[in-house]
C-alpha cells in the first residue's frame, strides 16, 4: 500500500477518535446515563456503478445476492456513545470485491477496494421523543482496477471526504427497536452523495440484540481522470452489544 495513503487512513481514524473523545467528555460529566454500543456487522453490498476514465467507462452491476461470490475480504462495525439528548457515533467499513464481466465486445475484470469511515453527532431537540438531527463527515477511499482483455488497463485511487446532514428516527416498541436514517452530503470531494438505512433490532436483554435491515448509498464523482457514478446497497446483519 502507498505509505502516504496508509498515513492518511490512520490520521483520519485518529481524528475520529479525538472528535468522539472531545465532544463526549462534557456529556459524560453532565449525564449519568451514558450508554455505549458496539455492533460488528456484515453488509452484503451489491453495486451498480459506472466507472472508468471520462468517456471510457464500464458498468459494474453485482446484486447483493452475488456478494459471497465476489467478496475477497471485509470488516465492518459501528461504535456509539449516547446520552439523553446527544450521541456520537463512528461507522467503519472495509471491503474488497472482485469479479469478471463479459461485455458484448470485451471481457472485464474489476477489483474494488473500498474503505469507509463515517463520524457523526446527533442531537435530539426537546419534544422530539424518537427523532435525532445528525451531522457528520464521511470519508471514502476507493481503489479501482479494471483489466480489459484488448485495451490498456485502468487503475485509479481516490480519497473523498465530505460533510453530510440528515435525520434519524429511532422508536422502541417492547423488545423491538427500529431505525430509519436518511442523509445528504457531498460538494467538497464528491459531487453529491446520499444514503438511506432501514434497520430493526430485537433485544434479547439489556445487553445484546440482533440487528438486520437494508442500506443504500449513492455517490457521484467525476474529475479529469476518474468517474465513479452509482450506488452500493444490500442487507445488513449485526450483533448489537450495549454497555453503560
Amino acid at each position: 500500500m502507498n505509505p502516504a495513503k496508509c498515513r492518511a487512513r490512520w490520521v483520519f481514524l485518529l481524528m475520529s477518535v479525538l472528535v468522539i473523545g472531545t465532544l463526549q467528555a462534557p456529556r459524560a460529566v453532565a449525564e449519568d446515563d451514558i450508554r455505549y454500543r458496539l455492533m460488528p456487522y456484515l453488509w452484503t453490498a451489491g453495486m451498480d456503478v459506472e466507472m472508468g476514465r471520462p468517456g471510457n467507462t464500464t458498468n459494474v452491476d453485482v446484486s447483493f445476492s452475488d456478494y459471497v461470490d465476489v467478496i475477497d475480504l471485509g470488516a465492518a462495525f459501528t461504535f456509539e456513545a449516547r446520552g439523553d439528548r446527544w450521541l456520537i457515533a463512528t461507522n467503519f467499513l472495509w471491503v474488497q470485491l472482485s469479479e469478471d464481466f463479459d461485455l458484448p465486445i470485451d471481457t472485464v475484470e474489476a477489483e474494488i477496494d473500498e474503505f469507509l469511515v463515517e463520524t457523526f453527532v446527533g442531537y435530539r431537540p426537546r419534544g422530539w421523543e424518537n427523532t435525532w438531527l445528525v451531522g457528520g463527515v464521511r470519508y471514502l477511499n476507493l481503489e479501482v482496477d479494471i483489466d480489459f482483455s484488448d485495451i490498456n488497463d485502468f487503475s485509479r485511487s481516490r480519497d473523498l471526504t465530505d460533510p453530510y446532514v440528515g435525520i434519524m428516527w429511532e422508536p422502541r416498541r417492547g423488545n423491538w427497536e427500529y431505525l430509519l436514517e436518511a442523509d445528504v452530503g457531498g460538494g467538497v470531494d464528491a459531487d453529491f452523495a446520499w444514503s438511506v438505512s432501514l434497520l430493526a433490532a430485537y433485544h434479547f436483554n439489556d445487553r445484546y440484540a440482533l440487528s438486520g435491515g437494508y442500506r443504500f448509498i449513492d455517490i457521484d464523482f467525476e474529475d479529469d481522470e476518474f468517474v465513479f457514478d452509482g450506488q452500493l446497497d444490500g442487507i445488513q446483519i449485526g450483533l448489537m452489544m450495549t454497555f453503560e
